[in-house]
């Protein structure tokens, strides 16, 4: 073993040393944290100080306590935050590693967390010593709550809870997660200097200036309930410890069998007190120290005293105002080593290293000493394997906070993990999240199937079918043979003076290879880049069958509805270039249409397509409308086409603007508003429809044909039944004209698409990335997904490649998604949404918001009739609601699967509805009930269903016992 004391760590400014009074090491042993009277929190490289080891120890290479043979060359003060307004008494990494917790006697704890994409890094402080910062570690929460100093704070082992003591003789319990106080327990009747946790999750013990340690047991009840209770009071080994120490750091073993408690006295020598666990008494003392023991810790590994040996042991270091450091083991009643002077003051803490064999120690004289010990020097150490079967005995290394309250919630746990295994792959927060790979699209075909023409054409789109991409404009695809892709050369030329000059060249940012096998696959029109990406399906499903949208979307007017505030008169203006800015300007058409005089009156006005010569839709036969001069002389021609052959052709007076089909129908739509409907055949289906103004949209699905006019009336029709879905409805509503003055046409969002589902149901989307569906029942519209989502949901997909099941829903939420990043506000938003986490009563923000998303997802399936997004997320819902514990929402959601019981009686059952978007609902129970089966704190919940639905069986009898 060797020691390091470098003179670099340190709390100092120039030639002032402050006293250090805590230090931590971060789980992964990259960086150590410290903590002084300068109330500054320190975060330091381990890397840097083990490079400071001795020339000799360089020369042989990296040993095995991470000490490398080459300088270090990075930095070695990572970060300096100056944000307490006290000395700082106390710092501690989470177990996770994620947060840095501080305390100080300003009575505040800090929580830090590093941000990972720091593009711009704190600058050095104007006048400050020392190196600057290279990491930026930022406050995430302050929790105030204790009345006087904070002295020592510590993490549960699963990083759940956090709890603080202090010199108001309070415990405050925190969450883990939002850092709310859960509870605060004055069960001290002085100074709480000490605080240390059971591995196995069970216990936590406080050490205090009353001479007592308590032993306080928690465990989860349900959700994130928890309760706390006093289990014993160790007082025999304090009975005369002095009350002139500043902390009283105990230590738990890391197997779970004893505290070290510091401050204890055998007569008046002062001792660590080992106390055992379970009949919490004090047998053992290590006695050699000859002032007061200030703080006692345990090293994070256990050790084997010969290799291959199954005698463990624990290793213990002890420190305190005597200045020395004393390493014990479990095995020998004398210590290890005793190092005497280590530093010019009082010994405040020791913090080991994640590899079991470095201490480092702080001091009051501004230092922090690094012991580090070589192979064999405390034993060999043992797999952390072996660890967990230690803790194993006392309940660690499973569900240890939260008990099964029943045989049956056993039973249901094993059927649960028989229905659902694990696969290699498939993490527990992937499944949470909804990530499976291999999920096939969720909808067939609405409109018609790939083209059989050419063979080659309807292969490459069934492979394209897992690339579900929103398409952005519809024109027909040719399809080429791939080739291969050759490396492409730089061109290199010599100047005069001997110098290369390489001349630049293109590469895409998406990366090279990618694009030019895609671009050498399939060529498309420029406009029609995007469609090819998507499956002829989904083509099927979301066109614009018969006329390019301009880039900006399709602009409208409105008049508004809102009665203006005096005080708003001179801020139009201002409103108006606020709601504009970002968004693209409508190009001028090149042929405009005529216009209806319906459009002078009306609240809604939007701008109407072009006049083209040629309008094709291309599904399995080509449909083609070659405009004439726009009367009787020279008619419009309209043709059908299939496999090369004319199929049938018919002929109208008017100029057509629009065109769909589907494999029942086809339909034009004309200038002078009206509706044209032929037969597959080329019969006329309906008489012609005649409608108040210009169509602007037009599409078919099935059964119905939609038509959006230049009014902003939808309409919807049913062609079997020659029924309207709903009356004429007014995009009005959606395009904000209530949040407009009466006084004059404004600006409103463009309507970027407009498309029918295939139970008739109309979709709208628009450039503020805001979706609706009209829903004929409510006969009112829904906003299924907004830029909201985007912004703060854990759960919204940014990658392209359309969600978790490809369908319907996920295409939409991809529209919104272009808007987001088009308008280039997406980073903005979720940096305001990070800010705004840490704010008072805005911890749970982001974790509110997925779970409203998700909710709101599983309505908008429903009115979407996707039943394969509906039940894929459901099931992301109700895994995240049973671990965050809401047993009322869960509850709630299987009452609505399984209905009432009344329902479900034979009296009653046409008032219960079996189907839900045409899956079976109980079926979809079971389903969710084995997924969640394993989750303890909505036991309450899922056990009584399971029984009513025969998962398990209620009469069996199983005996259970407690580890």
């Amino acid at each position: 073993m060797y020691y390091l004391k470098p003179l670099w760590l340190s709390h100092s400014e120039g030639q002032k040393r402050f006293e250090v009074y805590s230090i931590d090491v971060h789980p992964d042993g990259t960086r150590l944290a410290s903590g002084g009277l300068d109330a500054k929190v320190r975060i330091w490289s381990t890397a840097a100080i083990y490079d400071c080891a001795k020339d000799d120890t360089r020369e042989k290479g990296p040993n095995k306590n991470g000490v490398d043979s080459k300088p270090c060359t990075g930095p070695r003060q990572l970060c300096s935050m100056s944000t307490h307004s006290g000395a700082v008494t106390t710092v501690r990494f989470s177990p996770s590693g994620r947060y840095l917790a501080s305390g100080s006697d300003d009575r505040v704890i800090l929580v830090w967390e590093r941000e990972e994409e720091a593009h711009e890094l704190p600058r050095k402080e104007f006048g400050a010593q020392g190196e600057a910062d290279t990491e930026r570690w930022i406050v995430r929460r302050r929790c105030v709550g204790h009345d006087n100093d904070v002295q020592d704070l510590a993490w549960s082992p699963d990083s759940s809870i956090m709890v603080s003591v202090g010199l108001d003789s309070g415990i405050i319990i925190w969450s883990g997660t939002t850092f709310e106080k859960i509870k605060r327990l004055d069960i001290h009747q002085s100074h709480v200097k000490g605080i240390t946790f059971d591995p196995a999750n069970k216990y936590f013990a406080t050490a205090s200036d009353d001479r007592t340690i308590k032993i306080v047991r928690y465990h989860r009840t349900a959700g994130n309930d928890m309760t706390f209770s006093l289990d014993t009071t160790v007082s025999a080994p304090f009975s005369g410890s002095p009350l002139t120490t500043y902390f009283r750091r105990c230590s738990w073993s890391p197997d779970g069998s004893h505290i070290a408690a510091a401050n204890a006295t055998n007569g008046p020598v002062a001792t660590v007190a080992i106390i055992n666990r379970g009949l919490w008494d004090s047998e053992i003392n290590l006695i050699g120290h000859e002032g007061p023991i200030e703080v006692a810790a345990f090293s994070p590994r256990m050790f084997a005293k010969v290799k291959g040996s199954k005698q463990l042991v624990t290793v213990i270091a002890c420190a305190g105002q005597d200045k020395a450091l004393s390493v014990w083991n479990t095995s020998n009643p004398r210590p290890i080593v005793v190092s005497q002077d280590v530093a010019e003051k009082a010994i405040t803490d020791l913090a080991w290293a994640p590899d079991g064999q470095t201490v480092f120690a702080s001091s009051l004289d501004g230092s922090i000493v690094v012991c580090i010990f070589e192979e064999g020097d405390l034993g060999y150490i043992i797999s952390k394997d072996e660890n967990e079967k230690q803790l194993a005995k006392y309940g660690g290394g499973r569900e240890a906070m939260v008990y099964p309250e029943s045989v049956e919630q056993l039973a249901l746990e094993e059927v649960s993990t028989k229905a659902t295994p694990l696969t290699n792959g498939k993490t527990r927060i992937g499944d949470i999240m909804g990530e499976h790979p291999n999920t096939a699209p969720a909808d067939p075909l609405p409109l018609s199937s790939a083209p059989d023409a050419n063979t080659s054409a309807t292969k490459t789109q069934n492979e394209l079918a897992n690339m579900p991409t929103v398409p952005q404009e519809v024109a027909p695809t040719r399809v080429v043979k791939a080739e291969p892709v050759k490396a492409r050369d730089q061109k290199v030329t010599v100047t005069k003076d001997g110098r290369k000059r390489v001349a630049p060249m293109l590469i895409s940012g998406s990366g090279g290879s990618s694009n030019s096998n895609s671009s050498a696959l399939m060529t498309t029109s420029n406009s029609n880049a995007m469609s090819m990406m998507v499956p002829m399906g989904m083509i099927n499903q979301y066109d614009d069958p018969s006329n390019r949208l301009p880039p900006g979307g399709l602009r409208g007017l409105a008049l508004g509805s809102k009665r203006k505030l005096q005080d708003d008169e001179g801020n139009d203006d201002e409103h108006d270039s606020k709601r504009a800015a970002g968004e693209l300007e409508l190009p001028e058409f090149i042929r405009p249409s005529a216009v209806s005089p319906a459009i002078a009156v009306s609240q809604v006005r939007l701008a109407v397509p072009k006049v083209k010569t040629i309008i094709h839709v291309e599904s399995d036969a080509l449909f083609e409308v070659r405009n004439g001069s726009g009367g009787e002389k020279e008619p419009t021609r309209v043709t059908l086409h299939r496999k090369g052959q004319l199929q049938w052709s018919n002929y109208l007076p008017k100029t057509g603007l629009l065109a769909a089909g589907c494999p029942s129908f086809w339909v034009v739509a004309c200038e002078d508003a009206t509706i044209h409907v032929y037969s597959s055949t080329g019969r006329t289906v309906i008489p012609t429809i005649v409608l108040e103004s210009t169509p602007c949209f037009l599409d078919c699905c099935g059964d119905y044909v939609m038509c959006l006019t230049a009014c902003g009336l939808v309409y919807s029709w049913n062609l079997r039944t020659r029924m309207a879905v709903h009356p004429p409805v007014s995009v009005a509503s959606i395009l904000d004209a209530a949040a407009y003055g009466d006084d004059s046409l404004r600006k409103t969002p463009a309507i970027t698409r407009c498309n029918l589902r295939p139970n008739g149901s109309v979709v709208v989307t628009l450039t503020n990335g805001q979706g609706y569906i009209y829903s004929s029942q409510m006969n009112i519209w829904h906003r299924i997904t907004e830029s909201w989502w985007a912004v703060a949901s854990q759960y919204w997909d940014s990658s392209g490649m359309g969600g978790v099941s490809g369908g319907p829903l996920s295409v939409i939420e991809r529209r919104t998604d272009d808007e987001v990043k088009r308008a280039g506000k997406g980073r903005f938003l979720q940096r305001l949404v990070k800010n705004a986490m840490m704010r008072e009563g805005y911890e749970t923000i982001q974790s509110t918001v997925s779970i409203a998303h998700l909710e709101n997802r599983i309505e908008a399936a429903i009115l979407l009739d996707s039943a394969k997004e509906m039940k894929t997320n459901m099931m992301m819902y109700a895994k995240r609601i049973s671990i965050e514990g809401m047993n009322d929402r869960l509850e709630e959601l299987f009452k609505d699967l399984f209905g009432s019981f009344e329902a479900n009686s034979s009296s009653d059952s046409k008032k219960y509805d079996t189907k839900l978007c045409g899956l079976d609902k109980k079926e979809l129970l079971k389903e969710i009930i084995l997924a969640i089966g394993n989750e303890r704190a909505v036991q309450r919940v899922t056990v009584p269903y399971a029984r009513l639905l025969g998962i398990i069986d209620a009469d069996e009898d199983t005996l259970i016992t407690d580890a």
